[in-house]
């Protein structure tokens, strides 16, 4: 195979390259026409493609790397954006594996993240929201397994009250919002009764 011309893809980019040869073009990272000493000419067309898949997985990390700057994601995030952006699956995978070894990755720190910015929520709620960012259920499971809804529970019913009185006006409001949060009416009813707060029979 014969390399007719190497030039700069975008002026955005100054390290992704074409490299135009006779039969396709292929896209390198200016890293891998460095490190291999690629030129116009003749080439090997199997070293061709060793280099155009290490330049993906490069490509693919800057990216990912670039993804997660302003806010940590979880690895399925990672995986649905570098899927959006064309890359194969082994050129995700690899990335993710890079990106677990470097500490990027941490599905189990991102869950406990989030609990502890969500101390409102309840465990159901927790649940839901953690599976959609691609958690698996196993470590969601683990991961909450020793929180106790009665505790949260109580926190937002305090908070509530703060400024409040006890009308029935209130307890109906406080109540619809315990059960938008996930809250069992059982908790409800238990965190009620110890701040002193008859639901009511038609409650």
């Amino acid at each position: 195979m014969i390399i007719k011309n190497i030039t700069l893809k975008t002026k955005n980019n100054p390290n992704i390259f074409i490299l135009s040869t006779d039969k396709k073009d292929y896209i390198l990272h200016s890293d891998v026409i460095v490190k291999h000493g690629i030129k116009v000419g003749n080439i090997d067309v199997d070293k061709l493609n060793d280099c155009e898949r290490e330049s993906e997985i490069i490509i693919a990390f800057n990216q990912a790397i670039k993804y997660i700057t302003n806010k940590v994601k979880t690895e399925q995030q990672i995986k649905d954006y570098l899927y959006k952006q064309k890359f194969n699956s082994v050129v995700v995978k690899d990335v993710c594996v890079k990106l677990k070894d470097y500490g990027v990755i941490d599905d189990k720190n991102f869950a406990k993240s989030y609990i502890s910015t969500n101390k409102n929520f309840s465990k159901i709620k927790l649940k839901q929201k953690l599976f959609s960012f691609g958690i698996n259920k196993e470590l969601i499971e683990e991961i909450l397994s020793d929180l106790d809804d009665y505790d949260g529970c109580l926190v937002n019913a305090k908070k509530f009250f703060k400024n409040k009185d006890y009308s029935k006006a209130n307890i109906e409001k406080l109540t619809r919002r315990l059960f938008n949060l996930g809250y069992s009416y059982e908790t409800i009813k238990t965190v009620l009764n110890e701040l002193k707060i008859d639901l009511g029979e038609d409650l």
